[in-house]
């Protein structure tokens, strides 16, 4: 799914080019390391890259340098008059029966990446018909946050477990859907997953080593992920 983000000026200056392109700037949330979420950028650009790779529906971002190092910019959602608020629990429901299959996709995708944090970290549109809008964000609980260790948090990842225990859309979700998403991401390529996760260099305090042992893991949870999705599907699934 497509998704719009906010524009907050055109220049008036014309570029080069047949389609006559101008320049402009965009909105969006500047997410830095921190002592409380010290793997935040590096989590933030993987989980998108393995979003983009899956068609995930998540909003978009990207790398960027400011004075105090590298940071993750997450470009805001947004369309003229449009106003979005992240989605509350009373809409979790209707959010998940009106965008049936991207809810099971980000389901599926937490799972994968053991985002145990989706909250209310979500931008939908339950009344644009002719502007379908569903995007996740936010993932510095996934990844390497998973527990307060990365190489914690590696292990966890490796196994077959859950990790994830709450969720907005679990009790919502279509078996069919839940399903077609775990076997997209469990039949990937082991390159794909590698190519996401390891940047050919080190990202602030993550090591090139700790970014192959996190594809490692993955490239095992990968070939599990439809097993940990039926296992516990009970809890996943909604009985509609």
């Amino acid at each position: 799914m497509s998704a719009n983000y906010k524009i907050r000026s055109i220049r008036k200056k014309s570029l080069p080019g047949v389609t006559a392109p101008v320049a402009c700037s965009l909105d969006a949330i500047l997410k830095f390391d921190s002592a409380e979420s010290p793997y935040c950028v590096y989590s933030e650009l993987v989980a998108l890259r393995l979003a983009q790779t899956f068609h995930i529906p998540v909003a978009s971002g990207v790398l960027t340098m400011t004075g105090s190092g590298e940071a993750y910019a997450s470009i805001e959602l947004g369309s003229p008059g449009l106003r979005l608020p992240d989605l509350s629990p009373p809409q979790y429901a209707n959010a998940a029966s009106h965008y049936a299959e991207e809810a099971a996709a980000l389901v599926v995708f937490d799972i994968f990446i053991g985002n145990w944090d989706r909250g209310s970290n979500i931008k939908t549109s339950l009344v644009t018909s002719h502007l379908p809008i569903f995007q996740g964000f936010d993932h510095e609980h996934g990844l390497l946050a998973v527990e307060s260790e990365p190489l914690k948090s590696i292990e966890r990842l490796a196994r077959q477990e859950l990790i994830v225990q709450n969720h907005p859309f679990f009790g919502h979700i279509s078996h069919t859907f839940a399903t077609k998403w775990a076997e997209r991401i469990s039949q990937s390529q082991d390159e794909m997953i590698r190519e996401c996760c390891e940047l050919k260099r080190p990202l602030r305090t993550v090591t090139t080593d700790m970014q192959a042992n996190l594809a490692n893991a993955l490239c095992m949870r990968k070939q599990v992920l439809p097993r940990i999705i039926s296992d516990n599907m009970k809890i996943i699934r909604s009985w509609r």
